[in-house]
């Protein structure tokens, strides 16, 4: 079983093993700590994307992220799509991009908070932005690969009989 999983995963296209890699990566630098530093009264404190004031844009990371692995790999494991095919990668990208907006939106409010503080950022708000940015450009370029494909070809020439012409008119008085 194991083994037939890791051969449907190697036959995936190399698009979808780098936006499953990138989207794998950011999934668990949010783990990762994000902010550490000195608090109030020296207290050395770390906090990950799961905690301190930007819990829930972790969370909703996560989720985010982890949708976009299930929608590769439980087809993978013999389970039924969770998304139509036709609009799996118009739902990648726009998970994938709300994701990279919910990251840069959590550095800005730590950005805020280290200012105040002594606080500073840490590896794992960069992995998780570079993990979100990477799906998020890979599953722009499948949803153009994939509308390319299904777009009409409008440079074809199809041969048409010409409008008969019209006889100039005699305006001789």
């Amino acid at each position: 079983m194991a083994s037939q999983f890791i051969r449907h995963v190697l036959r995936l296209d190399l698009e979808e093993k780098i936006l499953n890699i990138g989207s794998l990566s950011a999934l668990v630098c949010v783990a990762f700590p994000w902010v550490s530093g000195e608090w109030l009264g020296g207290k050395h404190v770390t906090y990950t994307g799961l905690g301190f004031f930007t819990s829930f844009i972790g969370i909703a990371i996560v989720l985010l992220h982890l949708y976009v692995l299930l929608v590769t790999l439980i087809p993978l494991t013999g389970g039924p799509a969770i998304v139509q095919e036709k609009n799996k990668d118009g739902l990648r990208l726009f998970t994938t991009l709300l994701a990279s907006a919910l990251t840069v939106a959590a550095w800005s409010v730590l950005t805020k908070v280290s200012f105040e503080f002594r606080l500073e950022i840490s590896f794992g708000l960069y992995g998780t932005l570079i993990g979100s940015l990477v799906s998020s450009l890979y599953s722009f370029l499948l949803f153009q690969e994939k509308r390319k494909h299904t777009s009409p070809d409008i440079h074809t020439y199809t041969a048409s009989v010409p409008p008969p012409a019209i006889e100039p008119e005699d305006h001789r008085f």
